[in-house]
C-alpha cells in the first residue's frame, strides 16, 4: 500500500511538471510568436467612447482564448462580420461598440475575451474648393481639422462654413471657431458615409482684397458681419516688417485708419481694400559701398547703420553724414537716436571735394607749380 502511495504522488509530480512545462512552452509561443505579430495600433487622441463609436469594415479586434494563451487580431470583414475561429461569424457593422461586445461575449462564451484592438481607415469623398477633389481615405481616429492638413483648398475656399453631409443631415461648420477658441464641436470626428463639400466664395459679395506685407492671398473670404479683428486673427499672416498697430481701410473710396484697439469694433464688408503697413526702414544713401534700406534696429548709432552699408566709400567720411528727418536736416548727428524712417545721407568729404581722384603728391606738386608761377610773376612784375 505504501509502495502503491508513493508511485501514485510520483506519476502526480510528473503530471505537474508536464503540466507546467507545456504551461510555460503557451507562455513562450505567446509571448515570442503571436505578440510580435500583433501590428502597432493607430495614433489616438483619447479614448474611444463606447457607447458611441460605431463599428464597420476594417475596425481590428484582439482575441485572447484564454484556454490555450494565445491572441489574434481578426479584422471586420467586408461583409460586416467578424470571423472568431471555432465560432460563428458575428454581425458587428453598424453597431456601437457597447453593443458589439456584448453581442460577441455572448456567442463566444466566457473562455474568449474580445476588445477593440485598432480603428478602421474610412473612404470619404471631399469636394468644391479644394485642388484636387476625389475620395480619400482617413483613420476614424481622425478629425476634421487633420482632413484639412491633407487636403489644401483653393484661395476662394468658405473654410469657415464646411459642409459635412451624410444620409440623414447636413451640419455646416466653422473650423476656425476650433483653430481660434478651441471648440471642438467645430472639428468633428469623421465617419464612414459621410462626404465634405467645401463652397466657393463669391469675390464680389463675399471678399476683401489684402495687400501690404502678409502672407495672404488678395482675394480673401470673410464671414458675413466679421469684424476686422476677428477676421485679423483668422486669416492674416503677419511677416516681420509689418506694422500691425495699425491698418488702413478703403471703402468707396474713402479711408480709415483702423488701431489694434479698434479692430473688434470695425466690422468689414464686401469689396474692402485693408491695406497693412509695412514697418519703416533705414535709408542709406550717398557715398557708401552698399546703399540701399536695412532694417531698424533699436540702439544702433548712425556708425552702426554706415557699417551696415558696408562703410563709407573712398569719396565720403562718417564726419559728412547728415541724417534727414522728414524736413528737417540733421548735421553732426552722431549722438542722435535713430528713428523709424530715417534717411542717412553720406555727402563728399571736404578732402575729396578739394583734391578729387588725385594723390597727395600729385597735389603737392599742382601747389608746387602754383606757387611757383605766382613768383615767377611777381619777379616779372618787379623787373618792369
Amino acid at each position: 500500500m505504501k509502495k502503491f502511495s508513493i508511485l501514485v504522488l510520483a506519476c502526480a509530480m510528473i503530471a505537474f511538471t508536464f503540466a507546467q512545462t507545456d504551461m510555460q512552452g503557451s507562455l513562450d509561443n505567446l509571448q515570442l510568436g503571436t505578440l510580435s505579430m500583433i501590428p502597432v495600433p493607430s495614433e489616438m487622441e483619447k479614448e474611444i467612447d463606447p457607447d458611441t463609436y460605431i463599428i464597420g469594415v476594417g475596425d481590428q479586434f484582439l482575441v485572447e482564448k484564454l484556454h490555450d494563451m494565445s491572441l489574434m487580431t481578426l479584422p471586420v470583414l467586408p461583409t460586416g462580420v467578424i470571423a472568431i475561429p471555432g465560432t460563428v461569424s458575428i454581425p458587428v457593422s453598424g453597431k456601437t461598440l457597447t453593443d458589439a461586445l456584448a453581442l460577441i461575449s455572448e456567442k463566444v462564451g466566457p473562455y474568449v475575451h474580445v476588445s477593440l484592438y485598432d480603428v478602421k481607415n474610412i473612404r470619404i469623398p471631399v469636394t468644391g474648393a479644394v485642388r484636387h477633389p476625389g475620395i480619400y481615405s482617413f483613420s476614424a481616429a481622425w478629425r476634421l481639422s487633420d482632413m484639412l492638413g491633407k487636403v489644401p483648398l483653393r484661395y476662394l475656399g468658405k473654410d469657415f462654413e464646411i459642409h459635412i453631409l451624410s444620409d440623414d443631415d447636413t451640419t455646416i461648420v466653422n473650423i476656425y471657431d476650433f483653430y481660434v477658441r478651441g471648440n471642438k464641436e467645430s472639428n468633428p470626428y469623421l465617419r464612414a458615409g459621410q462626404s465634405i463639400y467645401i463652397p466657393f466664395a463669391d469675390p464680389d459679395k463675399e471678399c476683401v482684397e489684402v495687400y501690404g506685407p502678409v502672407m495672404t492671398r488678395s482675394f480673401v473670404p470673410f464671414i458675413n458681419g466679421e469684424s476686422l479683428g476677428d477676421f485679423y486673427r483668422r486669416k492674416v499672416m503677419m511677416s516681420d516688417v509689418m506694422n500691425y498697430e495699425k491698418m488702413v481701410i478703403i471703402r468707396d473710396g474713402k479711408q480709415f485708419h483702423v488701431s489694434v484697439d479698434e479692430m473688434d469694433a470695425f466690422q468689414i464688408k464686401a469689396k474692402d481694400k485693408i491695406e497693412f503697413i509695412s514697418l519703416a526702414k533705414i535709408m542709406i544713401s550717398g557715398h557708401v559701398n552698399r546703399p540701399g534700406t536695412y532694417d531698424f534696429i533699436p540702439g544702433h548709432t548712425i556708425i552702426d547703420y554706415i557699417a551696415m552699408a558696408g562703410g563709407v566709400n573712398h569719396k565720403g567720411s562718417n564726419e559728412s553724414a547728415m541724417i534727414l528727418r522728414g524736413s528737417e536736416k540733421i548735421r553732426n548727428p552722431m549722438n542722435t537716436e535713430i528713428r523709424r524712417g530715417d534717411i542717412i545721407l553720406v555727402k563728399r568729404s571736404v578732402e575729396d571735394i578739394f583734391i578729387g581722384e588725385i594723390s597727395i603728391l600729385q597735389f603737392v606738386s599742382m601747389l608746387a607749380t602754383i606757387a611757383s608761377t605766382v613768383i615767377t610773376a611777381f619777379i616779372a612784375a618787379g623787373s618792369l
